[in-house]
Formats: structure tokens, C-alpha cells, sequence
């Protein structure tokens, strides 16, 4: 019910989404929506839960990098900037991935468009940690703290330019002229905003390809 709850919930509002519309899809009896969620709110907030714990390796894959490889980078730009490089061509893989439903981020904008009480839930279990992670990378490579606004605003707007190329995807193609979204045009996308990410962060001369020119 989850998964078929959650693309139908992402591509219309949520009065909109009716149990019966639910149960029909998910091929079950309408009165399961009640026995296990009590009611339509509770299996729209079971979406979100299921959202956060299918990202949980994401999270936990930048964390232990980052730990990992931040304290050993220390002051060398080089070394920052290939851990900036390793973030955006993961961050770019997961969210374009096949095996990345895209309803998952539909859904996820439309909350932040219109909060319900998921949106504590999904800023808390997901969003505010992508953000202090990527933040900690930002100020490290700036000498701002944390909790500069630039930091902040520069930290989401990375975010967001790799985001917008999964919610995106039709007008990217059509714009590129491509026919598909394959692995060769995802190559494109990674190498164009990885440039773009490490000149917003002053680190463009340290990309190998652009130390090159």
C-alpha cells in the first residue's frame, strides 16, 4: 500500500487522494488502510517513514566519508575538492539512478510546498542532515562557520542544482536533445555541475580537467 500510496500521493494533492482510490490501486480491501495506518494521514506519514529509511544509506554513506576524509584533507584544497568531486557524482548517481523512484522527490517538494506535519518529519530524518553534512564541507572550505547565512544559502543551492536534474528530467532531455537519460548523458551532467560546484566554492582550479586548459 506504501508504494502505491506514494506516487499517487506525489502527483496530487492530498485531499485529492481518495482510500478507495488507494485500495483500488494497491488491490486490497479498503478497510486494510485502517487496520494497519487508522486512517488515511497515518499511511500518508508511513510514505514519509519509508522515504527516510530508504535514504538512511545515503546519509550514513556521506557521513562516514566526510569523517573519514575531512580531518585527513586538513588545509589541502586539492584534497577538498576531490571529496567536493566524490559528493556531487554520488549525490548525482542516487538521485538519477533507475532504482530511484522518482515520485520520492515529487512527493517531497510537494510537502515543502504545502506542509502537513511531514514536513517536520522528513526535514528532521532527512533534509536537515544532508544539509549540516554538506554544510560542515562548505564552511570547511570557505573559513565561515556553520551557521553563516552564505554557508547555509550556498549549501542548498549545491543541493538543489544537483536535485533539479531527477525532478527535472523531461525538460533536461528535450532541452539537450536527447531521447533518454542514460549513463553517457548522466557523465555529462556530473562533469558540467561538478564544474560548476567547484567554482562556486572557489576550488575550480584544483578539477583536474580545468587545471588542464
Amino acid at each position: 500500500m506504501i508504494e502505491t500510496a506514494g506516487p499517487l500521493f506525489a502527483d496530487q494533492p492530498f485531499d485529492a487522494v481518495s482510500t478507495r482510490q488507494i485500495a483500488k490501486a494497491a488491490g486490497v480491501n479498503l478497510s486494510a488502510i485502517s487496520y494497519y495506518f487508522e486512517n488515511k494521514e497515518g499511511l500518508y506519514r508511513a510514505v514519509f517513514e519509508k522515504i527516510i529509511e530508504d535514504l538512511k544509506p545515503i546519509r550514513v554513506g556521506f557521513g562516514l566519508y566526510l569523517s573519514t576524509n575531512m580531518q585527513a584533507a586538513g588545509d589541502d584544497r586539492q584534497a577538498l575538492a576531490s571529496i567536493v568531486i566524490k559528493f556531487v557524482n554520488d549525490l548525482l548517481d542516487s538521485v538519477m539512478s533507475p532504482e530511484n523512484p522518482r515520485w520520492r522527490m515529487r512527493l517531497i517538494i510537494r510537502e515543502m510546498q504545502a506542509p502537513t506535519e511531514c514536513f517536520d518529519l522528513v526535514l528532521e530524518g532527512h533534509i536537515n542532515v544532508m544539509h549540516d553534512l554538506l554544510g560542515m564541507l562548505v564552511a570547511k572550505i570557505s573559513g565561515e562557520p556553520e551557521s553563516n547565512p552564505s554557508v547555509k544559502l550556498t549549501t542548498h543551492s549545491i543541493l538543489i542544482m544537483c536535485l533539479q536534474y531527477a525532478l527535472n528530467e523531461p525538460l533536461v532531455t528535450a532541452r539537450m536533445g536527447w531521447k533518454k537519460m542514460g549513463t553517457s548523458e548522466i557523465d555529462i551532467i556530473k562533469s558540467s555541475v561538478t564544474k560548476l560546484v567547484l567554482r562556486t566554492l572557489d576550488l575550480g582550479e584544483y578539477a583536474p580537467e580545468m587545471r588542464a586548459r
